[in-house]
């Protein structure tokens, strides 16, 4: 697969439909990680998967649930969109190991030890104090490092992310962030943190979401391509993906459930500096699912070759994947 194209977007949470899956599929994506669970309990969660199980049914013409690494490259021979199966928070496995496995012999194929807060695993990067890896914590991630099934540290504290990056006996991801030296957020990462995830094999997919860009919705396609290019300097071009975090076709009230679950009575606006309750503004230039493979084009024409521009597309998540699963 070493010089093969395919593009694999690292995370979307989109409220996805028959005409979305068809853009997608038209636009030449061969595999998503879609975001199943934020706040949902136990029973909520396997509901959720059973809800996607029944999706994939429904449009199997064009997708398939993606367990094994290999899938994805079958759906790619197959003309087909791979869904993988993760988790944006440790939530629905509350304090209760043996549900890891069984969430993992369901599908799931990456979870967050936090989204934002304290959890019994670790700590968010929202938290005052990151308490970072838990005695618990310690035991999920060897239980996830057994299975297979991904480490995802998006969403976590400083210490939290240092720690996992530390403990875990598999490499690491954070599947949808930027480095902090690119604009400053408490979403995005830090160069020592960077440094640690890529000299223990760890993995970054580069986030599109309007609050972690330069300049947010008016973020430059060229200015984008310079920081690919600097982490490259720091990370390698093998390290390195993306992971849009691109939520189309939502209304507005969902995100505020997803900064505000039910943890508080008061309204949390998460990064919106200006208490904007609704979905920021895309960049035009990357704003539905299919512009995965123009942004891999731009790349190139802002000075990346046209290899490390496909590894960074695709190529490096199907190989960091196939590490794990």
């Amino acid at each position: 697969m070493k010089n093969e194209k395919i593009l694999i977007d690292g995370l979307e949470y989109c409220n996805w439909n028959r005409e979305l899956f068809e853009k997608a599929h038209a636009g030449g994506l061969n595999a998503i990680h879609v975001t199943l669970v934020y706040w949902e309990d136990t029973n909520e969660s396997f509901e959720k998967i059973n809800y996607w199980d029944n999706l994939i049914k429904s449009n199997s013409d064009i997708l398939v649930h993606v367990k094994k690494s290999s899938d994805i490259i079958e759906a790619k021979q197959k003309n087909k969109i791979g869904i993988i199966y993760g988790f944006q928070n440790s939530a629905p496995i509350a304090n209760d190991i043996f549900l890891v496995e069984k969430f993992f012999d369901k599908g799931l194929r990456f979870m967050q030890l936090t989204y934002n807060n304290q959890t019994p695993i670790a700590g968010g990067c929202y938290e005052k104090k990151d308490s970072g890896v838990s005695r618990f914590g310690e035991m999920v991630i060897e239980e996830m490092n057994r299975l297979g099934l991904i480490i995802d540290l998006s969403h976590a504290g400083k210490q939290t992310c240092l720690d996992a990056i530390e403990f875990s006996k598999k490499p690491v991801a954070i599947s949808h962030a930027n480095p902090n030296f690119f604009h400053k957020s408490i979403r995005n990462i830090d160069d020592d943190v960077l440094k640690k995830l890529s000299n223990k094999n760890g993995f970054i997919g580069l986030s599109l979401y309007p609050y972690h860009l330069k300049n947010h919705g008016d973020c430059k396609v060229e200015d984008f391509c310079e920081m690919v290019k600097r982490l490259i300097n720091i990370m390698g071009e093998d390290s390195i993906g993306i992971g849009s975090d691109l939520c189309m076709n939502w209304p507005d009230e969902v995100v505020m459930w997803m900064r505000n679950g039910k943890w508080t009575k008061k309204i949390d606006y998460g990064e919106s500096k200006d208490k904007n309750a609704s979905w920021p503004k895309q960049p035009l230039w990357y704003s539905k699912p299919e512009d995965l493979p123009t942004l891999v084009d731009a790349m190139v024409s802002n000075g990346l070759n046209e290899k490390i521009a496909y590894k960074i597309g695709g190529i490096n998540w199907l190989n960091f994947m196939s590490s794990h699963f």
